[in-house]
């Protein structure tokens, strides 16, 4: 099943920096595995099939035993990464210093930080001061910052488009790019729209996917919630996923579930103006940004993970 941000049991532990590194502590093994590409690991007998990591859901949904095994540092790696992602890489390295120096050094950099979201993120560093010590943090932030300005360096961003040509060199969003994402999937698809229908060749190669173990979560609209929203039945009806939705005791007046996203594998994220129909991805005019790589894709996979666990998204 799709969601959960938290790190997936408890992992082996890795050195930063090497021992010459001053002190500083191993950190959790997380970051390589989330921002690079995963590759094939060896099966029975020694051949090779795809890692297949499904994302483990926030406990509401998993239940008392259903939940993984956590480390306890859980939510201090993902609060690094969200830090590492925010911050200018400069930035995380002087926040990294300024914690291997305990709270003193903290109080320092957040009074000469220069900028609203640098003096928040040594907020922060200063109230986890007092559950962790200051050198796994230092490490944690350091081993962090490296691993997402590798994940930066491998990202690329195209913009594609659906509608009349102009003339320009551009990508074209259609059926068959959306498929081709859907195929390259190996343990995960995101998909979210507004209108959304079973479109035949999008729903044999869903069908694939979850043949082949991938783990399909939908969030549509629906009309029970959104009364202007005049579609009705289920989309993809035969598909086994895990279906979502934004509840209208969970919206403000008058609000609709209007954005159009597919994230594949936390790798791959397409964002843009087209819903699931054969009209917007071959006739309407429409826009989109596709990026392969990067920590962008699985920020918003988790951004969809904690509407989940804050009880704005429920299953359908």
């Amino acid at each position: 099943m799709l969601l959960g941000p938290a790190v997936r049991g408890a992992r082996p532990r890795v050195p930063v920096g090497g021992a010459a590194q001053r002190g500083v502590p191993r950190l959790p093994v997380r970051f390589g595995d989330e921002l690079r590409g995963r590759q094939p690991v060896a099966g029975p007998g020694g051949a090779r099939r795809p890692h297949r990591r499904r994302l483990h859901l926030p406990a509401p949904l998993n239940g008392p035993g259903g939940g993984s095994v956590t480390d306890p540092h859980d939510g201090l790696a993902d609060w690094a990464c969200r830090t590492a992602e925010r911050l200018p890489a400069g930035d995380v390295r002087r926040l990294a210093e300024a914690a291997a120096a305990g709270a003193p050094g903290v109080r320092q950099l957040r009074a000469t930080a220069g900028s609203a979201i640098l003096r928040d993120a040594c907020d922060q560093l200063l109230r986890r001061l007092g559950s962790a010590e200051p050198g796994y943090l230092a490490g944690l932030l350091t081993g962090t910052a490296r691993a997402v300005e590798r994940a930066r360096r491998h990202q690329s961003v195209s913009v594609v488009w659906t509608g009349p040509e102009s003339g320009v060199s551009l990508s074209r969003l259609t059926a068959a790019a959306v498929i081709e994402l859907i195929n390259a999937a190996r343990s995960e698809i995101l998909l979210v729209s507004y209108a959304t229908h079973t479109e035949p060749s999008i729903s044999t190669a869903l069908s694939a996917a979850v043949t082949r173990g991938v783990a399909v979560t939908l969030l549509a609209e629906r009309h029970e919630d959104n009364p202007s929203y005049t579609a009705l039945g289920t989309p993809f009806p035969g598909l086994s996923a895990l279906r979502l939705s934004w509840p209208a005791r969970s919206r403000p007046p008058g609000a609709a579930l209007h954005a159009k996203i597919i994230v594949v594998d936390d790798q791959v994220a397409l964002v843009g103006s087209a819903n699931l129909t054969s009209r917007a991805m071959e006739s309407n005019l429409e826009c989109g940004i596709l990026i392969r790589g990067g920590s962008q894709p699985r920020a918003v996979r988790d951004h969809i993970t904690g509407l989940y666990a804050a009880g704005l998204l429920l299953r359908c």
